[in-house]
């Protein structure tokens, strides 16, 4: 038998994503070699989520903790999950993503510091039928991401959501998800991270974002980079004169996404 390793606890808000759900879930729940419970935050999901749901919680058993209960918003689902969450290693997936086989793994064995502490890895691109897309992106985004600093965030959300983790003392130390925030959740979240401790960075693939018509990414581009530029602008005051560079870097960045999108948009 394996022996198992510290207990991970991966919060899913889930709405409307029967499509994608069941791979989201298996992703989670089939790594191997960890001890890993999966928090499904459902607030009402009418497409089937919740009768698939309640199946896979048969054949899982209490590894699958699900709650359908209304919410505030995706980040209230995710605060919500990470107070009910019984590990000491924490992430988020969304519901349309999956993890890599192994990653939860090498996830462990990295945040093993009693201290405030979190990780990031490398994230693919899949579309709706799970074959990789976007190569160039994903290749700019390693690129950017391999060495971290808080200025370099600051310029550009490089950080993949899917691919990061912490303990809890991070997430205790840093605070939660703010409510307020619909876009840009998480690159506050790891901004406020990246002032408790510097990542450590894996060069390994942990997890798959999906791109798909219904999702908020592909939806609300314009909507994202604003509340991201608005993000950055909160944070780049605490900073002195490196923190307003990296934020004039940040506008001529989003300007350049707003371009590569409008002209490959199909």
């Amino acid at each position: 038998m394996e022996e198992k390793v510290a207990g991970i606890s991966i919060v899913m808000p889930c709405y409307q994503q029967v499509a994608f759900l069941e791979e989201a879930v298996r992703s989670v729940l089939e790594q191997e070699g960890v001890n890993v419970e999966l928090l499904v935050m459902d607030p009402g999901s009418t497409d089937g989520s919740r009768e698939l749901l309640l199946g896979l919680q048969r054949h899982y058993g209490d590894r699958l903790r699900l709650h359908f209960a209304p919410d505030d918003g995706q980040a209230d689902a995710v605060n919500r999950g990470m107070t009910l969450a019984r590990g000491q290693l924490l992430g988020w997936l969304n519901s349309d993503d999956r993890l890599r086989p192994g990653a939860l793994r090498q996830v462990a064995a990295a945040l093993n510091l009693p201290e405030p502490c979190w990780l990031y890895g490398r994230c693919g691109m899949i579309d709706e039928r799970g074959q990789a897309i976007s190569r160039y992106i994903v290749t700019y985004k390693n690129f950017r991401g391999r060495r971290f600093s808080i200025y370099k965030l600051l310029t550009e959300d490089f950080i993949p959501q899917m691919a990061t983790f912490w303990n809890r003392s991070m997430w205790e130390s840093a605070g939660g998800l703010d409510k307020n925030r619909h876009l840009a959740m998480d690159y506050d979240l790891f901004l406020r991270f990246a002032r408790v401790a510097t990542p450590t960075v894996l060069s390994l693939y942990l997890a798959d974002f999906r791109v798909h018509r219904q999702s908020k990414s592909s939806r609300r581009v314009g909507e994202h980079l604003a509340e991201a530029q608005a993000t950055a602008r909160n944070h780049a005051a605490r900073l002195g004169w490196r923190g307003r560079l990296s934020l004039t870097l940040h506008l001529i960045y989003a300007i350049r996404t707003r371009l590569v999108y409008c002209l490959t948009k199909p």
